[in-house]
């Protein structure tokens, strides 16, 4: 699939601008005279992004439409008051044409499927199915949830990993500041006396030396590798080779299965209680997972539904995958709430995820610090054993 930049007019001569998924732009063309819209242009999304819409206005966005709706406005009325109180200014054109476009006869999943680049294509066919169902205030109100919960969930991750980034990065300038401009003003010293210098002092000051003449290099050669790998990355078989290689070694291997299902348990969750059809939550749940690996796993489960076969037995029958699905969806199903199920695994994963990160943060922290302790107890001995030898100088 690529992305196409499209301006059409519908019915009533109104313009709509937005990105599309379609695999070429006639394919794209047919998709937009579907949604009774005439394409005007179209053209391969490329080139400089817009800027992206902070997920927080979003979210209230559909927190705020919930409680206008299921306090009775009509939904246009609900979409003028909305647009008339944003503070994001790109936001409020787009909640605006929200309301023209609701306003020109179409219902909000159509005019939503016209902003998949800031909604995304699990509100368009959440909100459908609330469409359908009449429940599109609760459905909003769902939808809004996910979204913190998801949001959160990114953010708890983001938190992880900011101390001990701290405290890695304390420690680095710590020891560049001793090699660079501490220990060289020894040698000056031994310099002066025409003494030898120490070899463990020695040492040091060819590391501070090079540091000081190739050091500025480090963080040019860090930034080239790492856009060279982003660039070997849009490769699919590098992209292939790399993730089977993580998802084979078991740490990794861990945190992969845990983070990419907390994510798909939860889309499909909050999809399959919405009143989505099932096959269609589970095409978008498998393409948010991102590992290869992972995905090329789950690829026979589309086929094995449509066989009749029950989602349960598929990841019981699925080494690969924690039995704990196998056994709360099978639980679930016997139920007749299969949603429920999703969301229970979800934040079962969750939990596991987030502990396993605060266990390595936990032993990550003593593990840097008596690292760096020991290069700098290296250092101090070295500036020690110097002195001492200086006391030992026959003038």
């Amino acid at each position: 699939m690529t992305s196409f930049q499209y301006r059409a007019r519908d019915a009533g001569g109104a313009t709509h601008r937005g990105v599309i998924e379609a695999l070429s732009e006639s394919d794209a063309a047919r998709k937009l005279k579907s949604s009774k819209l005439f394409p005007v242009s179209i053209k391969a999304a490329t080139g400089k992004r817009k800027r992206r819409i902070p997920e927080e206005h979003i979210i209230s966005f559909f927190f705020d439409l919930s409680d206008l709706l299921v306090a009775g406005l009509p939904l246009d009325r609900a979409l003028s008051l909305i647009s008339a109180n944003q503070t994001h200014k790109r936001f409020q054109r787009v909640v605006q044409e929200l309301f023209e476009s609701v306003q020109g006869g179409n219902d909000l999943s159509g005019a939503l499927s016209h902003y998949r680049d800031v909604f995304g294509a699990l509100t368009d066919h959440m909100i459908r199915a609330g469409e359908a169902s009449g429940t599109l205030g609760p459905i909003l109100k769902r939808l809004a949830q996910y979204l913190e919960q998801r949001r959160l969930f990114r953010q708890a991750m983001l938190s992880a990993m900011i101390y001990p980034i701290i405290i890695v990065s304390v420690a680095a300038i710590s020891v560049v500041t001793l090699l660079v401009y501490v220990i060289p003003r020894f040698a000056q010293i031994f310099q002066e006396l025409n003494q030898p210098v120490p070899f463990l002092l020695n040492i040091m000051i060819g590391l501070g030396l090079w540091l000081r003449k190739y050091g500025l290099l480090l963080p040019i050669l860090a930034a080239g590798a790492l856009l060279a790998g982003k660039y070997l990355l849009q490769k699919p078989e590098a992209r292939r080779t790399l993730d089977r290689f993580l998802f084979r070694l078991p740490f990794s291997r861990y945190l992969i299965m845990y983070s990419e299902m907390t994510r798909f348990c939860r889309t499909l969750g909050t999809m399959i209680e919405a009143g989505v059809p099932l096959l269609r939550a589970l095409t978008l749940g498998q393409g948010l997972i991102l590992n290869v690996g992972l995905k090329g796993s789950m690829n026979p489960l589309h086929q094995e539904i449509k066989a009749g076969r029950s989602i349960s037995n598929f990841f019981r029958s699925q080494p690969s995958f924690p039995a704990r699905m196998g056994t709360i969806l099978r639980i679930s199903e016997e139920q007749g709430n299969l949603g429920a199920g999703f969301l229970s695994l979800s934040d079962h994963f969750e939990k596991e995820l987030q502990r396993t990160l605060q266990r390595i943060m936990t032993l990550a922290e003593p593990l840097v610090i008596l690292l760096t302790g020991g290069f700098i107890g290296v250092i101090v001995l070295s500036m020690f054993s110097a002195i001492f030898g200086i006391n030992n100088v026959k003038f």
